[in-house]
């Protein structure tokens, strides 16, 4: 071949920069001399064969197009650009995998501590539902009365961790202020619970923690308590105290002998004690698993002596706490409009001042309400008529408060008044209760006739000839003895059907609906 891309003459040396596979020029030729002689330069511009060579004389390949090297050089830079964005996302992903995972965990702690302030809930709740709080409740005990029965149950537990139920700062903490009831150690799940007090309603506050005490759930609800009937009211008498019989005194149902049972709720040694010639004509019940009875004289109990066989299965020891009342006479008050003036012979709806000692002597007539104010001191005396109820003021004060029926007493209920302006519908309907008077020693040594209606108080001494029938119960709420000790039978004649006005029998707080909230 001729040319560069072809073969040269043989003994030709290969022209540096030819494109041919042999350009070759032979040794000691000198080049062409049309091509030597060039005018556009002094060297070499043809080699051999023709073809162009490039400036200085030298054979060079044919350069890249400007074109190629402007891709390559744009490909460089979008590889980096890639590797960039690649890198930053990845760094992106590796930030946004730790963040889920340290809110996974907060979420986690957060779960932990809400389960642990419901669990700390459910406690209190279970606690609150199995108390019973003493007859006497009111807003100015509830706090120390719910302290004392909760500490019955959970003093010297593991839960309290050494602490004792108390009110501290107008709450019970349980376990304490600062303290916390552990309740799984693997996860240091735990709660604490503040108690307090909105009129008769406990607000309960539980506070949850897990791991990091830091981390916190709270949750609120309120709890109120439930009302109800009670067993008490199946007794002719029930007495917090010891029950004392002696002389000729008999307690007799009088149309059924066992509405004449009695039943007796003191810790004394002696829950029941008859002497003379006594008896009670119903059974006899107390809490008191291990006291004794003390029998002396020609006694019996349903109608057996304590020889026979038989005694034994009227007589209950160790029964169940039944729920004693508490009272409530403000549904009475707005009936009170008279204020207590002395001499007079007839009282229509009477509000007695504190520390005005009435006494009600000689034929004296008393309608509606009498609702008596303390301290006081209040006798009656001679023949007294009572058409309505007798009742003590809430929250009663002083120490020494006195009632005393010394003549003959003829008392009838609340609906047995005239139907007209002076005694409203509203108020002939209170009916079931003869007297309510918490906070007074009630005696009586005269005959009282029939009462229509339940008696509670502190406590009751009847002696003399003290006798009739009351339609109810006779309740003492104090532990201090209930005394018989008269010549006339006392009779307890129809029972309570149903709960009597002005009573109540709180039973276990259970919570208020719609009050739950969720609290820091």
């Amino acid at each position: 071949m001729n040319r560069c891309g072809g073969e040269a003459d043989k003994g030709a040396s290969r022209q540096p920069g030819c494109p041919g596979k042999a350009c070759r020029i032979k040794a000691g030729k000198t080049m062409d001399a049309k091509l030597a002689n060039s005018p556009r330069t002094k060297t070499p511009t043809m080699c051999p064969h023709g073809d162009a060579l490039p400036a200085g004389g030298i054979h060079r390949r044919k350069a890249k197009s400007h074109r190629g090297s402007s891709r390559a050089g744009i490909a460089s830079l979008l590889a980096m650009l890639f590797l960039v964005l690649i890198a930053t996302l990845a760094v992106g992903l590796i930030a946004a995998t730790e963040m889920s995972a340290q809110i996974a965990a907060n979420q986690r702690r957060l779960d932990l501590a809400r389960s642990a302030a419901d669990s700390g809930m459910s406690f209190i709740r279970y606690q609150l539902g199995a108390m019973n709080l003493p007859a006497g409740t009111n807003s100015s005990n509830l706090l120390s009365n719910v302290a004392t029965q909760l500490g019955v149950t959970l003093n010297g537990t593991a839960n309290m961790g050494g602490s004792t139920v108390a009110v501290s700062n107008n709450a019970i903490y349980l376990p304490s202020q600062a303290g916390w009831v552990t309740l799984d150690s693997n996860f240091n799940t735990k709660f604490q619970i503040a108690i307090t007090q909105s009129g008769n309603n406990l607000v309960v506050t539980c506070h949850g923690a897990s791991q990091v005490a830091s981390v916190l759930k709270g949750v609120q609800l309120q709890y109120q308590p439930s009302t109800g009937n009670s067993s008490i009211l199946n007794y002719g008498i029930a007495a917090h105290g010891p029950i004392v019989v002696s002389g000729n005194a008999t307690i007799v149902g009088a149309s059924n002998p066992a509405q004449g049972s009695v039943f007796s709720a003191t810790a004394q040694a002696a829950p029941l004690t008859m002497s003379g010639n006594v008896s009670i004509s119903g059974d006899f019940s107390d809490t008191n698993a291990v006291g004794s009875l003390s029998m002396s004289g020609n006694v019996t109990i349903a109608g057996y002596t304590p020889s026979q066989a038989q005694f034994s299965q009227h007589v209950h020891k160790g029964i169940p706490m039944p729920v004693f009342p508490t009272v409530d006479t403000s549904v009475y008050l707005p009936y009170a409009t008279n204020t207590y003036v002395a001499g007079r012979s007839s009282y229509i709806n009477t509000i007695v001042p504190p520390n005005t000692n009435p006494s009600f002597s000689g034929n004296v007539t008393v309608q509606g309400v009498l609702y008596i104010q303390t301290p006081n001191t209040v006798t009656f005396s001679g023949n007294t008529t009572i058409q309505g109820a007798i009742v003590v003021e809430n929250n009663p004060t002083g120490n020494s408060n006195r009632m005393t029926f010394s003549g003959n007493v003829s008392a009838t209920a609340m609906n047995t008044l005239p139907a007209n302006s002076t005694f409203p519908a509203a108020e002939r309907a209170l009916i079931g209760s003869f007297l309510l008077a918490p906070s007074f020693a009630v005696s009586f040594s005269g005959n009282f006739g029939t009462i229509g209606g339940s008696l509670v108080a502190d406590s009751f001494t009847f002696s003399g000839n003290a006798g009739g029938t009351v339609n109810g119960s006779v309740i003492a709420l104090k532990d201090v003895p209930f005394t018989a000790s008269g010549n006339s039978p006392f009779e307890i004649g129809t029972p309570v059907t149903t709960t009597p006005a002005g009573i109540t029998f709180p039973g276990p707080y259970a919570p208020v609906p719609g009050t739950y909230l969720e609290v820091h």
